[in-house]
């Protein structure tokens, strides 16, 4: 089978989404698909920000904000990263950008945030009134509270270096490394495996000291 063509997705679909919020900032980074991308244009940037109530129904989005968007998207992926264990090894190029956590640095300070006392319990909200620009700030404030709650560590990228889908960990320990171990995780088995196999006979070779 071409491995290049099985797209990797959650163990469950159902038990492996996080919760609300969270569950925005899981589908935002899932945007970028192997096979496509739902935000690759200002005008699916809009449906899918419209999709889920972030933004007003006559909402247009120019190019310099759906720029703006993927990098931040790619920023996120780059956070979650770190809440799984260091990547496999593998032939594939990584789908993480290097860049994109200082990107991101650098493009939350364009986006301000302040507490909301006026609604129970007080929120973080954008100080913009620009449609846009305060979807996206809400999805930042929506990564805070997640590490407020504790929930933030849990939703993590998926090892395998040329997958990198964002999945969130239900497993008690936290220790789920895989977005699909039916896919990623068996790729990597095999890989393993085949290294294994493929340098045994020169260490069986190898003269032995006695």
């Amino acid at each position: 089978m071409d491995e290049r063509a099985a797209e990797p997705v959650p163990d469950n679909l159902e038990a492996g989404t996080a919760p609300m919020p969270l569950r925005v900032i899981e589908e935002f980074i899932n945007t970028r698909r192997r096979d496509g991308d739902d935000i690759a244009t200002p005008q699916q940037l809009a449906t899918w920000l419209r999709a889920r109530g972030l933004v007003p129904a006559d909402t247009v989005v120019n190019a310099e904000q759906r720029n703006r968007a993927e990098r931040i998207r790619e920023g996120l992926r780059a956070l979650i990263a770190e809440n799984n264990t260091e990547p496999v090894s593998s032939p594939r190029p990584d789908g993480l950008n290097p860049a994109a956590r200082a990107e991101l640095a650098d493009l939350t300070r364009d986006f301000p945030l302040m507490l909301d006392v006026t609604v129970f319990p007080p929120r973080l909200i954008a100080r913009t009134a620009a449609p846009v620009e305060a979807a996206l700030a809400r999805l930042l404030a929506v990564v805070a509270e997640a590490v407020a709650e504790g929930t933030w560590t849990r939703l993590k990228a998926c090892r395998e270096p040329s997958c990198r889908w964002a999945y969130y960990d239900h497993s008690r320990n936290r220790r789920r490394t895989w977005c699909s171990m039916d896919i990623c995780g068996n790729r990597a088995k095999a890989r393993a495996s085949h290294h294994r196999k493929s340098t045994a006979p020169l260490i069986a070779g190898q003269p032995t000291n006695r």
